[in-house]
């Protein structure tokens, strides 16, 4: 017996009812990178390798429940964030089983020699190609560890997971061709915010000075002569415009905590907004109200000006 179609995945009534929107269908279907178990990480060297536009966001809070939700939405992508947060090794294993069970890479954050670049690659990798070791409990051998022919667990675990390295100082910038051009490392962020304290400009997210653009162009250069991904924030249409004009491929457009905060702080707005408007609808028509009983009590010949109250 054939099986029954797949169902969709989400209701479009409820999300109208509750007035979430649907996102459409993006550049790649990330299930076509998929190991063989979720015991072991996706294709994401592949996914990089693809030159697909991918779409992500960042997990900023210690909660399960909140990345429960945020696996569910679509992203191509999650970067969780344990540079920025309260979080320890064991809440950072269980957000990662939360959103993937297994991690497709590391950011290596504050990235500024070719030194440090080579390390992060060493330590990722197995002989040959560094020296992470062996993990002897991480799978369930015989039931999990399946490897297409001619590739063995090892070879799964250096291959597929992502070096990424962030550049975010001035120095990342003076050296930013040796870090671009070391082998292993996959793809490249810049940290625009601690890029633009480090070289002692005012904090933002972007901006227009001459030296900071010309910082920026230096790293997204060296990217592209590696042939390096770029990945950055793109928060809102015009960054997301500016970001794929520039070439980059990973774009995280959201985060748990903005997120949140954008979507409660908009119920309030709205619902104060409304009551404003409703009061001020209401005041005028009472005003409305008081002119037209003024109007009917001075056609009786009782004078203008004086409201019928109560019918007297």
């Amino acid at each position: 017996m054939p099986f029954a179609p797949r169902p969709p995945r989400g209701s479009p009534y409820m999300a109208s009812a509750f007035g979430i929107p649907v996102p459409p269908q993006g550049d790649i279907n990330m299930e076509d990178y998929r190991a063989n178990s979720l015991n072991q990480p996706m294709r994401f060297r592949d996914v990089l390798k693809s030159g697909k536009t991918i779409v992500g966001t960042a997990i900023a809070l210690a909660s399960v429940p909140a990345a429960r939700i945020t696996a569910t939405l679509g992203f191509d992508w999650v970067f969780i964030d344990a540079e920025h947060t309260p979080m320890g090794p064991e809440t950072l294993i269980e957000l990662i089983k939360t959103v993937n069970y297994y991690s497709e890479g590391a950011m290596a954050p504050v990235t500024e020699t070719a030194e440090q670049a080579r390390k992060v690659v060493n330590a990722a990798r197995f002989a040959p190609h560094g020296d992470r070791s062996f993990p002897p409990f991480a799978q369930a051998y015989g039931y999990t560890d399946g490897t297409p022919e001619g590739t063995s667990l090892l070879d799964m675990w250096s291959n597929n997971a992502a070096v990424i390295t962030q550049l975010e100082s001035a120095e990342a910038i003076k050296n930013a061709a040796e870090i671009c051009a070391v082998p292993g490392v996959d793809a490249i962020m810049i940290g625009t915010g601690d890029l633009r304290l480090s070289m002692r400009l005012p904090f933002g997210f972007d901006g227009a000075e001459p030296e900071y653009l010309s910082g920026i162009e230096t790293i997204e250069s060296e990217a592209k002569k590696n042939n390096l991904p770029l990945v950055g924030f793109a928060l809102g249409p015009p960054a997301v415009e500016v970001k794929l004009k520039r070439g980059y491929q990973m774009l995280m457009v959201s985060a748990d905590m903005l997120a949140l905060i954008a979507g409660q702080s908009g119920g309030l707005a709205m619902a104060r907004t409304a009551i404003t408007d409703f009061k001020k609808v209401d005041r005028q028509k009472k005003v409305e109200d008081a002119r037209e009983n003024g109007a009917a009590y001075a056609a009786l010949g009782h004078g203008a000006g004086k409201p019928v109250v109560n019918g007297q």
